[in-house]
């Protein structure tokens, strides 16, 4: 990955604990990432910093999972849903199987966009225009959110995501080497490092 070859290259060659001669062993690609992940500051990050964020993950060993709360009873859906537009403030009914996410999940993917937002110099955002039938194109598609991720000027990277996806992205935004499942639980994120990639626009192997 050339941001840890990149983090080798620049503490080696100021002669730190003589790593030149180590910089092709995993101990101490590790030790450098972990180096450089002391140096960030868990707000506004850039681009590069995420993949220093990355390296890390990928690199350290996961945490033991911590299994949730096994006891919840699964509730039906509602039979209706009201869900009002953001964007246009019109109202648009529900009555099939987007009921249960409608009113018990997408405030909280709003909620975790504004924090993931707080994580990163550059603009994140969801889209919930195919939820509306105003301001849909089409009524017959299946709705879905659209996370918007302005990762330069230029260029826009756009993915359907879950509340799954952003539990994800948030936690990894945090620092952290776990997520949190929607029944307490802790699961390791080093098998999800591929999707944060995609879902950041962030360089791949």
């Amino acid at each position: 990955m050339w941001y840890i070859v990149a983090a080798v290259a620049l503490i080696a060659t100021s002669g730190v604990y003589g790593f030149s001669r180590l910089r092709n062993d995993g101990a101490a690609k590790s030790y450098l990432v972990d180096r450089m992940f002391d140096r960030i500051t868990l707000k506004s990050l850039s681009m590069d910093q995420i993949n220093i964020l990355l390296a890390r993950l990928e690199i350290e060993e996961p945490p033991e999972p911590v299994r949730g709360a096994m006891c919840y009873e699964a509730m039906a859906y509602p039979l209706v849903a009201e869900y009002i537009c953001p964007v246009c403030g019109e109202k648009t009914i529900y009555n099939n199987s987007q009921t249960g996410f409608i009113e018990w999940e997408l405030q909280g993917c709003r909620r975790m966009v504004e924090s993931i937002n707080e994580y990163t110099e550059f603009d994140i955002s969801i889209d919930e225009t195919l939820f509306c039938d105003f301001c849909s194109e089409s009524s017959d598609e299946e709705p879905t959110l659209l996370l918007r991720v302005a990762s330069t000027d230029t260029t826009e990277i756009v993915n359907i995501v879950s509340i799954h996806d952003l539990r994800i992205l948030e936690s990894f935004l945090q620092g952290t080497l776990y997520y949190t499942t929607s029944n307490d639980g802790q699961q390791p994120l080093l098998d999800y490092s591929e999707r944060i990639r995609e879902l950041l626009g962030a360089s791949f192997n």
